[in-house]
């Protein structure tokens, strides 16, 4: 995929859950899915995992990386494709380059079902992250 491509289908996934639209989400995420090698994959997944970590930075104040300190998982689901989904957006937080690279290579080694729902779950995530950002940012402006 082009870079122009992945920004599109990241934008439109995200956007599509964001407003509740679930069949174009599944359908972003089915499309990439199905193109499937890792370096289609990685791109897709860093952009959308950058649209949570930019709200979780909103949301909460960021740890000190100097200090030693790191962004954790909270609530651990166990659906794979939800686990798949905060793995990935914890380790972009992070800057665990080494780590989001393995969880893609993982993702494109799956089924395309499974490479599927992980990204729904990624998209549904970050979407949702996001929203809370939003609304977090315009609770403190309204009289």
């Amino acid at each position: 995929m082009s870079p122009g491509v992945v920004a599109v289908w990241s934008r439109a996934g995200v956007h599509a859950a964001r407003t509740g639209d679930d069949g174009l989400a599944a359908e972003v995420a089915a499309r990439v899915a199905a193109v499937g090698g890792f370096l289609d994959l990685a791109p897709v997944c860093r952009c959308v995992a950058d649209v949570a970590v930019r709200a979780l930075s909103v949301l909460h104040e960021p740890p000190d990386a100097a200090r030693g300190q790191v962004w954790v998982l909270d609530g651990q689901d166990t659906a794979p494709d939800r686990l798949f989904a905060v793995r990935l957006v914890t380790a972009a937080a992070n800057r665990d380059d080494a780590m989001v690279t393995a969880l893609v290579a993982a993702l494109a080694e799956a089924s395309e079902t499974e490479r599927a729902q992980s990204l729904r779950s990624l998209i549904t995530y970050a979407a949702g992250v996001h929203a809370q950002a939003a609304h977090y940012r315009t609770e403190g402006t309204e009289s």
